[in-house]
C-alpha cells in the first residue's frame, strides 16, 4: 500500500470519527442581572456561544468524541446565590426555575446550566457546582440529575469542569491525596477521574499540572491555578506541559477521555423533541 492511499484513508478515518461525535444540547438559564440591556443581552448571549465553543475545544483537544450545542439561552431573575440554595431550588423547580424539567425536554436540551453574576460556595466567592457527581448509568442518563450552576465569569472551563461531574467524573488521585476521606475519586469507574501530578504545598514547583477536572483544586496543589490544562485526562496524549513524564493520565486512574467516549451516547439520551435555539427573556 503506497504512502498516498495510506495518507487518503487516515484523512477518511479523522473525518468519520468526528462525524460520530454525540451532541450534547445546553439550556442556559441567566440571571437577569446579566441582560439588563438589550446590548448586555446580546454580549451575554454572544459570550455563551463563545464558551460553548471553547468546550467544544476542550473535546476536540483531548480526544473526547462530544460536540456541545446550544438548545435556548432563558433569562431569568435569580435571586439567591448560594450554591446549595440555587442547586435546591433547581432540583424542586422553584424561586425562577418553575417548570424546568419541562422546559428541558421541550427545548431538546440534556443539561441545564444557571448562569449567575454572583455564586457563594461554603461562604467565599466560587465558580460553580453540579447536582452531584453521577456514578452509575443511570445517575448519567436522568434528566433529572443533569443540572448545575455556573458563575457566568468563570467561563468554559468550569462549565466543562461542572458538566464532567454530570457525567461520571471526579476531582482524581491527588486532590483526594491533599483532600483525604471526601470521595474525590469516587466517580462512574475506577479511570473516570481527573489527574494531576505534584504535592500539596501549595507552592509552584517543576512538572505541577492538573487538568480540568482538578480544576480549582490546583490552587492546593500549586498556589495558583496556571498548571490548570486545558484537557481532560487521557494517557494517550503526550504534551510538554503534562510532567516530567509529558504523559496527561494513567490507564488506571485518570482517563477521563475513554470514560466520556464510552459512555457519550447516554449523555446526549436526555433530550426529548429538538427545538430550534430560542433566545428568550422573561422577567
Amino acid at each position: 500500500m503506497n504512502r498516498l492511499l495510506v495518507a487518503i484513508i487516515i484523512s477518511l478515518f479523522c473525518t468519520t470519527t468526528s462525524a460520530w461525535a454525540e451532541t450534547i444540547r445546553i439550556r442556559f438559564i441567566v440571571s437577569d442581572y446579566l441582560g439588563i440591556t438589550e446590548t448586555q443581552l446580546k454580549r451575554t448571549q454572544s459570550k455563551l456561544k463563545t464558551y460553548v465553543d471553547v468546550l467544544n475545544g476542550y473535546y476536540r483537544n483531548s480526544k473526547v468524541d462530544i460536540k456541545a450545542e446550544i438548545a435556548q439561552i432563558e433569562f431569568i431573575r435569580i435571586d439567591s446565590v448560594g450554591d446549595t440554595q440555587i442547586i435546591e431550588d433547581m432540583a424542586h423547580e422553584r424561586n425562577g426555575f418553575e417548570y424546568m424539567f419541562r422546559k428541558q425536554h421541550d427545548s431538546g436540551a440534556d443539561y441545564t446550566i444557571a448562569m449567575v453574576s454572583k455564586l457563594m460556595i461554603l461562604g467565599k466567592p466560587g465558580c460553580g457546582r453540579a447536582y452531584a457527581v453521577n456514578k452509575s448509568i443511570a445517575a448519567i442518563s436522568d434528566p433529572r440529575k443533569a443540572f448545575a450552576v455556573v458563575h457566568f465569569d468563570c467561563g468554559a472551563h468550569t462549565i466543562a469542569h461542572e458538566l464532567g461531574h454530570l457525567m461520571g467524573l471526579n476531582h482524581g488521585t491527588l486532590v483526594d491525596f491533599c483532600n483525604p476521606k471526601m470521595g474525590h475519586t469516587t466517580a462512574i469507574t475506577p479511570y473516570a477521574n481527573g489527574y494531576a501530578e505534584g504535592n500539596c504545598d501549595g507552592k509552584p514547583q517543576p512538572g505541577e499540572f492538573g487538568d480540568i477536572m482538578v480544576g480549582g483544586r490546583m490552587k492546593e496543589i500549586m498556589g495558583d491555578d496556571k498548571g490548570n490544562l486545558p484537557i481532560f485526562s487521557n494517557p494517550r496524549i503526550h504534551d510538554e506541559r503534562c510532567g516530567k513524564k509529558k504523559t496527561c493520565g494513567d490507564p488506571a486512574i485518570g482517563d477521563a477521555a475513554r470514560a466520556l467516549n464510552e459512555n457519550a451516547h447516554y449523555f446526549a439520551s436526555h433530550k426529548g423533541s429538538v427545538a430550534p435555539l430560542s433566545e428568550q427573556r422573561s422577567r
